[in-house]
């Protein structure tokens, strides 16, 4: 409680404006960039939802996706459109959180790719997460209303969020001891 009645009385000025976001800068960019890749994430989500409706709909070397769910006997439609937006949103997210949020001071192409290899990897697990979760919430249920849709995205993407934020911090952008 006296943390916050801090942070309240710090942005009431703006040198206390600026304190706060120099004492929590990361966490101030992590949350502006999170909230823009989630908008990446849903409008694209939603462009290849329209491209891809049905199984119908999709070229002949992605219909495999469908089937991924036919042992519960349900054809997704949410599963590949997931994925393709999941592609965006993480490429936007690697280069926002590299450059802006974490700033990795890593130059080296050798370290750079080391550090995408293990930004892709905790991504691929969150959209694990994701997958599943829209699975649950859109393609169990039926309920296939676009606005509910939008919503169980915005419900998955706050539990991704948190977890690439762990992911990140913990394991891809992890300051050495000596740039601490």
């Amino acid at each position: 409680m006296q943390r916050l009645k801090e942070i309240f009385s710090l942005m009431k000025t703006r040198d206390g404006r600026r304190e706060l976001f120099k004492k929590y800068r990361e966490i101030v960019m992590y949350l502006i960039f999170g909230v823009a890749t989630t908008l990446v994430s849903i409008i694209s989500y939603a462009v290849f939802r329209m491209f891809f409706p049905n199984a119908e709909s999709v070229p002949d070397w992605l219909k495999w996706i469908f089937t991924l769910t036919s042992r519960f006997g349900i054809e997704s439609g949410t599963v590949l459109p997931n994925i393709l937006s999941w592609m965006i949103a993480s490429t936007f997210a690697f280069i926002t959180n590299r450059l802006v949020v974490f700033k990795s001071e890593n130059k080296t192409p050798s370290k750079i790719i080391l550090e995408a290899l293990r930004f892709y990897a905790s991504r691929i697990s969150t959209l694990f997460v994701d997958i599943v979760l829209m699975f649950l919430l859109v393609d169990l249920t039926g309920f296939h209303a676009v606005w509910y849709e939008i919503f169980a995205k915005i419900f998955t993407n706050i539990i991704v969020i948190v977890l690439n934020y762990i992911f990140s911090k913990i394991f891809v952008f992890k300051k050495t001891k000596n740039s601490e």
